[in-house]
């Protein structure tokens, strides 16, 4: 059984645009929770110009303030469960759920006792009511 969070990550103010989205793209990805970036990956967007590609499609829309995007951590019961499993239900589930409304990145932390997943995502199209 899975236990999934969704959580929004809001905008930062006018100053600096998306700086809360940047830093939990930042958070996800970090070489050291994803064995060196082994456990990570992207879906409409590529994870290391994600933030990039994510800001472009936010002012194409007109959409840079207020919301930014979604966090969304799944995490299994199964205190054993290998990374290479959660990096694949991760994947599936942002395929099935995101992927054809996000530009999305999806990572695996195995840093902790517990290994789980995180999914960091905006709408390709100004706000989707899919999520």
């Amino acid at each position: 059984m899975a236990i999934t969070k969704i959580l929004t990550i809001n905008s930062s103010g006018k100053k600096f645009e998306g700086k809360h989205l940047k830093q939990a793209i930042e958070y996800i990805t970090a070489l050291e929770k994803t064995q060196a970036g082994r456990f990570v990956s992207g879906i409409n967007c590529q994870p290391g110009a994600a933030f990039q590609q994510m800001m472009a499609t936010k002012r194409k829309y007109g959409k840079t303030d207020k919301r930014q995007g979604y966090h969304i951590i799944i995490s299994l019961e199964e205190e054993k469960a290998e990374p290479e499993t959660v990096f694949k239900i991760t994947g599936k589930f942002a395929e099935e759920f995101l992927g054809n409304g996000y530009e999305a990145v999806y990572v695996v932390h195995d840093n902790t006792a517990h290994c789980h997943g995180h999914i960091i995502c905006a709408p390709i199209r100004g706000e989707s009511k899919s999520a």
